[in-house]
């Protein structure tokens, strides 16, 4: 879950929701809180209007900071009422821990920039456990053997691939996500992989085999036979592997371009529940044990 970023309260505030909500978010500096913040307030505002019988356009700005609607708009989503997508779970399925938490988080920042902090009282994280070393080099194994029926070969190498760089550095989706091409040093010995400016040896067979067959691919994909995308040159590490759906009459975006979190997360739940029967997270496979004969990087 991100950290709440602190803003300078402001004592007047739009009168309508939406511009509001807008405002907010262009006072944070972080793309991927922006992200989780807009994806829960456009919830709220969406909850709110649905639940007073009006346009989202007409909800003002003071509905959303009532800490009674606030706490009914808590209580639904907990529920799964306000679920967009299907889980694992079902389609109806209750709200995990983490996700009210970062609903909480997001009312709080919200309501705080504006000077009527709600102060709402987040539920506790919920973790899912680690695999151990042995456990997460063995489903990795599991996982790189061979491809899946169903599952495009270029994604599944890269979603080996992201799991082979959790799995050497210790680092769930979140720090692996904007890694570049010149993060991974293969020609090194050892071969490295940098995360957070430090630089971590792959000792691990199967992960080294993962990480070499995915950066064939992405070389492929951005700049050799397999290239898609038209322009300049793509050097983040995860790029997507087909072109995409499109949306609002715009033509599908092509293949080639830097993957979001949540492609990378879907592409993972899949490969995972395909070849080991449950979906686990990319966290999962970043053992909290560190090896003790590393060799220096």
């Amino acid at each position: 879950m991100n950290t709440p970023q602190r803003t300078a309260p402001t004592s007047q505030f739009p009168s309508r929701a939406a511009q509001a909500i807008d405002t907010f978010l262009a006072s944070l500096n972080t793309a991927s809180t922006r992200r989780q913040r807009k994806a829960f307030l456009d919830e709220y505002l969406a909850w709110t209007a649905e639940a007073h019988d009006r346009p989202r356009s007409l909800v003002a700005t003071a509905e959303l900071l009532d800490e009674e609607n606030a706490a009914r708009w808590l209580h639904v989503a907990a529920q799964g009422h306000t679920r967009r997508r299907s889980s694992s779970r079902g389609p109806r399925a209750e709200a995990s821990q983490n996700s009210m938490a970062a609903r909480v988080s997001t009312a709080n920042a919200f309501s705080a920039h504006y000077g009527r902090p709600l102060d709402l009282r987040p539920p506790a994280g919920q973790f899912a456990p680690r695999l151990t070393p042995d456990e997460a080099r063995r489903a990795l194994q599991a996982l790189t053997e061979l491809h899946p029926v169903g599952i495009l070969q270029t994604t599944w190498e890269r979603s080996a691939a992201v799991i082979a760089a959790a799995l050497t550095t210790g680092e769930g989706l979140a720090v692996l996500h904007p890694l570049r091409r010149d993060d991974l040093d293969l020609d090194h010995q050892p071969p490295r992989i940098r995360v957070r400016g430090t630089w971590h040896p792959i000792t691990d067979e199967t992960s080294l085999h993962a990480l070499q067959r995915w950066a064939r691919t992405h070389q492929a994909l951005t700049a050799g036979h397999l290239k898609d995308l038209k322009g300049g040159d793509v050097h983040q590490l995860w790029v997507t592997t087909a072109p995409g759906r499109p949306r609002g009459g715009a033509p599908a975006p092509s293949a080639c371009l830097p993957a979001t979190i949540r492609t990378l997360e879907s592409a993972h739940r899949k490969l995972t529940a395909t070849v080991l029967g449950t979906p686990l997270l990319v966290e999962q496979f970043c053992s909290a044990e560190q090896p003790q004969d590393a060799p220096p990087v």
